[in-house]
Parts: C-alpha cells; structure tokens; sequence
C-alpha cells in the first residue's frame, strides 16, 4: 500500500476548483464533489495503477496516470514503491494541452 501525496499546484488547483463551485452552485455541491474526489483517491492506495495513462504526460517518461470525477482529472503519478503523488486537479472543459504545462 503506497503512500499519497499532493503537489502545492494540485492541491491549488483543488481548493481553487472547489470554492469556485461552493460560489457558483453551492457549498453542498462543493462538498460532494470534495468527498468524491477524495473517495476515488482513497482507491488508489490498493489500487495506483487502476488510472488510465495520461497521453499528454507521456513524453516525460514517468508513470502519470488520471481518475475522472465528474468533470475533474486527477492527474497522478505512480513511483516504484507504489507511493502516489498527486499532481494535478484539472478540469476537463479546459484546453488538454495545458496538462503539459
């Protein structure tokens, strides 16, 4: 069982995203979506590579793998000993090609 870990820029784009929703929709939206965020990382624990392969991250010759919750990617990276990190909350009706940045 690997160890998870979270990025500065992930965890930014994550608290950003979530009081973007709680602003637009409601702070029970924001909620929901937090706790499902969270639920699908808990699987990586057992599971870090149950993640499809992140195309646009390919080219840096490391292991990054997404979730999709809801309209977020969370984008991951997986290291030898199974530990995780995550790199970044991104959401899809953004450009993809900014995943490379």
């Amino acid at each position: 069982m690997g160890q998870i870990r979270w990025t500065k820029k992930a965890l930014s784009q994550l608290e950003r995203n979530i009081s973007y929703i709680s602003q637009e929709q409601s702070k029970v939206y924001a909620e929901t979506v937090l706790v499902r965020i969270f639920t699908a990382i808990d699987l990586l624990h057992n599971n870090p590579r149950m993640g499809t392969i992140e195309p646009f991250l390919e080219y840096r010759n490391k292991e990054y793998r997404y979730l999709v919750v809801w309209s977020y990617k969370i984008i991951y990276k997986v290291h030898h000993d199974d530990s995780i990190l995550i790199a970044r909350v991104f959401h899809t009706a953004q450009n993809p090609l900014k995943i490379k940045r």
